[in-house]
């Protein structure tokens, strides 16, 4: 299989941009009234960012402690807004003030807002009027970003590249069950750790009291199941397997639910379901509560002390999956620019400054040193417990994760140095020839939405390990296929197939 190392070199164009195009030609940016009326006083900014479910209470302290050092170095004061999906879209669709958004994959989505004309081009000022900002980040990076052709956010510097983790209870595998975790395993080497924790059960053991499912789910089903394939439209289940890099399949887009995969990682969830290790009502809960003693998801070398940390309980980690990178996780953090703001430039600055000025991004991740949170004698941060309290935004949402001090946890040893190793590790990164290609769905649309609703009637009993793939694929791929699901496929091969040649 091919493996492709991210391409350093920065291209730096001389052209000069003007504007953006935009549906709405209305002023809707934050001092557009003239905050800067003599030419001297600070230009604020209105930042939209994601709702981590409690708008901090020390917002304004933080912001106060913030602009302290912003204003000085480029005359600009911020002004942050906690928003969920829906209010941000709300937002950009009413015309109300802002200057920057947090933006996505999976949030205020991104490729249909930019599209939509709500984020300014910055294809050629982020490289000319923020150069330090433009090479903080890897080409391949930027060309991810891209829609049509143009770069409408800057990405969050951070796990570029998909890698997912199992994740153990250290107190029950290791300090009793005496099981060794190493540092990578196959997906299917977790049934030794399922049935180990299961017996332990079953036998009375203290420290497996919580275990009578190992691997507890809920409806949304087990996350990442379909890790192995770069996906081309999720609605549509459709992608190009990870494994199909440097065959002559590799720009072969399938159907993942009918891919081995896929099935063969179905099939061992239903084992597992069978044999008891997860929770019977798998299907129909939407919660289990933060304990279970196996689990797993998308993380990075260094994410087990922010899943102990969060979780309340020490884990150990196992990558089974990547890193794979692809054009969503390249998306997976983003900020844009109010296309209509008359701060474009401003904005850009204070995106430069947030993601080279490691002293202001560490006050915006964890709010005032001293109040909010401490550097202990390793160089790691430590949260206060007012910082737990009154400050706790997204941190991978708002810049550079990893410019910002590394934070400590309990139970864990974590290294100071950890984003080194994980861009590191890039080297071995696999990625299909998709990167900034989007599927445009529109002449196959009401395929696509046909596909969903059968999509949506077997995912969660398969996700869960609740259905037999044996007999339930069979049955929902001749649905599917009554539904369009070939015709969808057939499009979107169209389509990447034009692309992938007018990369040559």
């Amino acid at each position: 299989m091919k493996k492709k190392a991210l391409a350093l070199s920065l291209a730096c164009g001389l052209i000069a941009v003007a504007g953006c195009g935009s549906n709405n030609n209305a002023d809707n940016s934050a001092n557009s009234d003239g905050g800067s009326k003599n030419g001297k006083d600070p230009v604020e900014l209105i930042w939209i960012m994601g709702d981590p479910g409690k708008v901090p209470v020390d917002e304004a302290k933080v912001e106060e402690a913030l602009n302290k050092i912003s204003v000085p170095a480029i005359n600009v004061k911020v002004k942050t807004v906690y928003y969920d999906d829906a209010k941000t879209k709300l937002a950009l669709s009413s015309g109300e003030k802002w200057d920057m958004v947090f933006t996505c994959e999976w949030f205020n989505n991104y490729a249909v807002q930019a599209l939509a004309g709500y984020f300014a081009d910055i294809t050629d000022k982020v490289k000319n009027l923020t150069p330090a900002l433009y090479e903080t980040m890897p080409q391949v990076v930027w060309d991810g970003a891209k829609v049509n052709d143009k770069i409408y956010a800057i990405p969050v510097k951070k796990d570029y590249a998909a890698e997912i983790y199992w994740r153990f209870d250290k107190a029950l595998f290791v300090d009793d069950l005496k099981m060794t975790v190493n540092d990578k395993m196959d997906f299917f080497d977790i049934e030794p750790f399922l049935k180990a924790a299961k017996d332990a059960n079953t036998a009375g053991d203290a420290a497996a009291k919580d275990a009578e499912y190992p691997l507890k789910l809920t409806k949304a089903g087990f996350a990442g199941i379909a890790s192995s394939f770069d996906m081309i439209n999720n609605d549509a289940m459709i992608g190009i397997p990870y494994s199909a890099i440097g065959t002559a399949d590799e720009n072969k887009i399938v159907v993942t639910y009918e891919h081995p995969d896929l099935t063969n990682r179905l099939t061992a969830l239903h084992k597992w379901y069978e044999a008891g290790y997860i929770n019977k009502d798998a299907a129909t809960v939407d919660d289990v509560g933060k304990y279970s003693a196996i689990k797993n998801g998308q993380g990075f070398y260094g994410a087990d002390a922010i899943w102990s940390g969060g979780d309340g309980y020490t884990q150990l980690i196992s990558k089974y999956s990547g890193p794979y990178l692809s054009t969503a996780s390249i998306r997976g953090s983003m900020n844009a620019i109010n296309a209509n703001s008359k701060h474009i430039d401003e904005a850009l600055k204070l995106q430069e400054l947030i993601n080279t000025n490691q002293e202001y991004r560490d006050i915006l991740r964890y709010g005032i040193p001293g109040v909010h949170w401490n550097k202990n004698d390793e160089g790691l941060a430590v949260r206060t417990q007012a910082g737990r309290d009154n400050y706790a935004p997204w941190a991978f949402s708002q810049g550079s994760y990893s410019l910002s001090t590394v934070e400590a946890a309990d139970g864990v040893k974590v290294d100071p140095k950890m984003w080194n190793v994980i861009f590191d590790s890039y080297k071995d990164l696999k990625a299909t020839n998709s990167i900034g290609f989007a599927f445009d769905i529109s002449k196959v649309s009401a395929q696509v939405a046909a596909v969903k609703v059968v999509a949506d009637k077997y995912t969660v009993g398969l996700n869960t390990g609740t259905l037999d793939p044996a007999t339930t694929l069979p049955k929902m791929m001749k649905e599917l296929e009554a539904a369009g699901i070939r015709a969808v496929q057939k499009e979107a091969q169209t389509q990447y197939d034009a692309y992938v040649a007018g990369k040559k």
